[in-house]
């Protein structure tokens, strides 16, 4: 029998929206937020993408029939086999080698995943699909990875108070998938989901409607970068999905680290990039960093719930690491790690931060939006405004400004001029 203190511990996602507002979980980590807010975008029971209230459901769609084609060995039992292909090997080899390209990436994966664990990345809005698992060969609508970072993310979007923002990020929404909703793979999408196992009428999320959100001024951060990203006319759908979904992921884990140092009563203190200056003295400081914030994180885990199990606190940890790495914001998934920003990342920033048509000093894209805005310390205005300096030389961080600036030209995101005036932009290639 339990006595009453272990009754009252707190379970790792109640401990994790008092913190964070939302569920972060490890299994949840990486692109499943962004998927997870594509779904309640755009699989809500209404027209709105963003609605009001706290009646709130949602349509799931399991895609089963098409992930089970391609990651599934089984499949060729399947009743449905026969419907779909009349018995024709090439046509099924075709469409699963299609389907295969459509894989959602899984950073840590290293062999072939089973198909409750591959997802679709959603190119199309009939790609968008939740999570199933199977169970006495039924197929179960239930969460595995879309665990509630998205629905945080959601909940952000919908309760904005600034009504003109919110329309505005509708509106976008609306017309994100405009280009595609008649193209032959959606068309192909649409065939599969159809023959999928699917709910047949709305439910309601309980992760969604236990979310806080309007809890500090930093979820502002979120809703403008999301309208900007909406909002580029001349990015693709893919670019800006993409950059939906790698903004949410960012975003996350920044917000993750304040409000741990919040909670904890600390300052909010820089993420510190290496981005190639090659100083071992850097590199040692941004791993160093990426452990403060880990602890950190444990800690005040540890402060909101004192008996928590040790697991389901790690899983809030590991929450941070993992989304950071999948999304190019650390160097690598497994090894020593430390804060780096990949060339997607840099793109996603960009088109988060800078409006639609404009460009920006890079300069002012340093210290402004990179640290000013997001917390992350790469030059020496941030290494000064955060008194880096008074423990690393200053010239180390202007030459990791430097070596940042050349990934930005080589990427296309930066344009020098014969001035030596340096522009950031958006890439028009995107």
């Amino acid at each position: 029998m339990l006595n009453e203190a272990e009754k009252a511990v707190r379970k790792g996602p109640e401990v994790s929206r008092e913190l964070f507002g939302g569920v972060l979980d490890f299994d949840a980590a990486g692109h499943y937020p962004g998927l997870e807010l594509l779904n309640f975008v755009y699989c809500n029971d209404g027209e709105d993408p963003l609605p009001v209230g706290n009646d709130l459901k949602i349509w799931r769609r399991s895609h089963d029939l098409g992930r089970k084609i391609v990651w599934d060995g089984s499949f060729q039992n399947d009743e449905r086999r026969h419907s779909v292909f009349l018995d024709d090997p090439s046509a099924e080899e075709t469409l699963r080698e299609l389907l295969r390209c459509l894989q959602l990436e899984i950073p840590s994966g290293t062999k072939e995943p089973k198909w409750t664990r591959a997802h679709f990345f959603p190119y199309t809005p009939s790609l968008i699909h939740w999570d199933a698992r199977e169970r006495k060969e039924n197929i179960h609508l239930e969460r595995l990875y879309l665990r509630g970072g998205g629905a945080l993310a959601f909940k952000i979007l919908r309760t904005d108070h600034d009504l003109a923002r919110v329309q505005r990020i509708r509106e976008g929404f609306d017309e994100l998938y405009s280009a595609s909703a008649s193209s032959q793979l959606e068309m192909l999408a649409k065939f599969l989901d159809e023959q999928s196992e699917k709910d047949e009428k709305p439910v309601e999320d309980n992760i969604e409607k236990a979310t806080r959100s309007n809890i500090d001024g930093f979820e502002d951060t979120y809703r403008d970068g999301m309208l900007n990203i909406l909002e580029q006319r001349e990015a693709t759908s893919v670019a800006k999905i993409r950059a939906i979904m790698g903004w949410t992921a960012l975003w996350l884990v920044l917000m993750q680290n304040r409000r741990s140092r919040y909670s904890l009563g600390l300052e909010i203190g820089p993420i510190i990039c290496d981005c190639g200056a090659g100083s071992p003295q850097l590199r040692r400081v941004s791993q160093r960093c990426l452990q403060e914030i880990l602890g950190n994180i444990v800690k005040a885990v540890v402060k909101a719930e004192p008996n928590i199990p040790t697991a389901q606190r790690n899983k809030i940890r590991s929450f941070f690491w993992a989304t950071a790495a999948a999304n190019g914001f650390l160097n690598a998934w497994r090894g020593r790690k430390h804060f780096v920003l990949s060339v997607d990342t840099l793109e996603m920033i960009v088109l988060a931060t800078i409006p639609a048509g404009s460009e920006m000093p890079y300069e002012r894209f340093v210290t402004d939006v990179l640290y000013g805005q997001l917390g992350i310390a790469v030059g020496r205005g941030a290494a000064e405004a955060s008194g880096l300096v008074s423990s690393i030389d200053a010239s180390v961080f202007e030459e990791n400004e430097a070596q940042l600036a050349l990934q930005m030209i080589a990427a296309g995101l930066v344009t020098q001029y014969s001035d030596a005036t340096r522009m950031v932009s958006q890439r028009t290639a995107s």
